[in-house]
């Protein structure tokens, strides 16, 4: 355990918010990849944050979403079947937003909890030099 656990705890919790906008991204940046009706569909990650044993958090594992996509009318997709539909991945759009505006929200809290702690730390440490 660090001297100081206020930096650490909010470092790990800084990483945690970097792996969750990380996958935030990759949800968004698959949610329109198509596959033939019944094919393998992209499947939306969603990351299991638990407290470590140091008083800080950590990744823990990653969540995966439904395995069953979306069916969407799309003729003109080289990928679409007889009817012209395509599978897509059941991604929501504006739960991905709303987790991505979170964690922002959060790395940006704890960046501040960071950079607060280091800036009392070194008032703490010139408190003898102006004696």
């Amino acid at each position: 355990m660090s001297l100081f656990p206020v930096i650490p705890v909010a470092a790990s919790g800084m990483e945690v918010d970097q792996t969750w906008l990380d996958s935030i991204g990759g949800n968004i940046a698959n949610a329109n990849d198509a596959v033939t009706p019944g094919g393998k569909v992209f499947r939306a990650q969603y990351i299991d944050a638990q407290e470590s044993p140091d008083g800080g958090v950590g990744v823990a594992g990653v969540v995966l979403g439904s395995a069953t996509g979306v069916l969407v009318s799309d003729p003109g997709n080289p990928l679409a079947n007889r009817q012209g539909l395509v599978e897509k991945p059941a991604i929501d759009m504006g739960t991905e937003m709303v987790g991505l505006v979170a964690a922002q929200n959060e790395y940006e809290a704890n960046a501040a909890v960071v950079s607060h702690a280091t800036a009392a730390y070194q008032d703490a440490l010139t408190i003898g030099q102006h004696i």
